[in-house]
């Protein structure tokens, strides 16, 4: 057993995170990330490494305290907002960040650092690979491709082993992408290139936290781990949380001319950028390679049964606000708030 320190383990992925690596016997430590601020600019002159933005200097010494004794640290914090735009907090959190973690374990004797980055730091790649080849597309996916610079940085100095975990887009109960999604497909046309029958890159966030522990439980893993292909196509994703519905067929030059014409404006108008990327992704589809986690025969351990069940939970989910409700003041009325009541007190108790 060792022991774990997980920053951001509150939020969605973290949780993940940290309950996989209690499964696996570690002792997790859960710690709140800082929240810093920091300019594009600066974290991106090439002597950076030489530069200590003011908020690494003055939260550095407490935050090598916190990691006394850890084996490793797994970071999970950051500003997880694809729309964003890129403001000093969205550049603090997905980089700054990161590197003054990476500086704190150097100082601290922590071994290792898991970063989890995003996959869309390579953008529109005609396929996600392991590699350290670039292509982001939205502000967001630039500021996690800085991080993972500064932290390759980190590595190269060969004082803590980094590895920096892509996964793709991240579903699971109580997200509101998975949410958003599941209205759409209930909602729109059901559209993509083709047969539809292109591989999109999805991963439940199960899974995301198993990937998280395999990669400690290795004795050695390589800078960039990416997470692997979970079998989902453009068609089984729709017909996943949609089942049933048909899907219309578009041509693929007709829709690529269409995001190219849309390219510009969403450069400076991030909504708009990450709209076009998600319905690249739903058009088009996006290959992978195989990547390392399958070579030491790490396999998704929550597969397609999951994700059906998810999507049913969503559908119960999204008919059960829309249905309607007693009249109040009579006895079905103050049934269903007794319900009400059940329903949300571990929410309360939680907070």
């Amino acid at each position: 057993m060792s022991r774990v320190a997980v920053f951001g383990a509150s939020g969605f992925i973290g949780t993940a995170c940290a309950n996989a690596l209690t499964e696996a016997g570690h002792e997790v430590v859960r710690r709140p990330a800082r929240r810093l601020r920091a300019d594009l600019d600066m974290l991106s002159h090439p002597a950076r490494s030489a530069l200590a933005p003011e908020p690494a200097g003055a939260g550095l010494a407490a935050l090598v305290a916190d990691l006394a004794g850890m084996d490793a640290v797994v970071n999970a914090a950051g500003v997880a907002t694809s729309a964003a735009s890129l403001t000093p907090a969205l550049v603090g959190g997905n980089a700054a960040w990161p590197q003054l973690l990476a500086d704190a374990c150097a100082h601290a004797g922590v071994p290792r650092l898991l970063h989890v980055s995003t996959a869309a730091v390579q953008g529109r790649a005609l396929r996600l690979d392991e590699s350290l080849d670039y292509a982001p597309v939205t502000p967001y996916a630039r500021a996690k491709m800085l991080g993972e610079q500064l932290l390759r940085d980190a590595a190269a100095r060969g004082q803590v082993a980094v590895t920096l975990y892509r996964p793709p887009s991240v579903h699971g109960w109580g997200r509101r992408m998975t949410s958003d999604f599941a209205a759409f497909c209930r909602r729109w046309p059901l559209v993509a290139c083709d047969s539809g029958d292109q591989p999109v890159p999805v991963a439940l966030v199960g899974n995301v936290g198993a990937a998280v522990a395999a990669i400690l439980a290795a004795e050695h893993a390589p800078l960039v781990v990416a997470h692997p292909s979970e079998g989902h196509t453009v068609r089984s994703l729709y017909q996943t949380f949609a089942p049933g519905r048909p899907l219309c067929s578009l041509p693929a030059p007709a829709v690529r001319a269409l995001l190219h014409a849309a390219e510009p404006t969403g450069q400076w108008l991030a909504p708009l950028g990450a709209l076009c990327r998600r319905a690249e992704l739903l058009l088009l589809g996006q290959a992978q390679e195989p990547g390392w986690l399958p070579s030491v025969g790490f396999a998704p351990p929550l597969g397609r049964a999951a994700w059906d069940e998810l999507a049913a939970a969503v559908r119960a989910e999204a008919d059960a606000a829309v249905a309607p409700r007693p009249t109040p003041g009579g006895p079905a009325a103050q049934a269903a708030l007794v319900g009400d009541e059940s329903r949300h007190a571990p929410d309360r108790a939680a907070m």
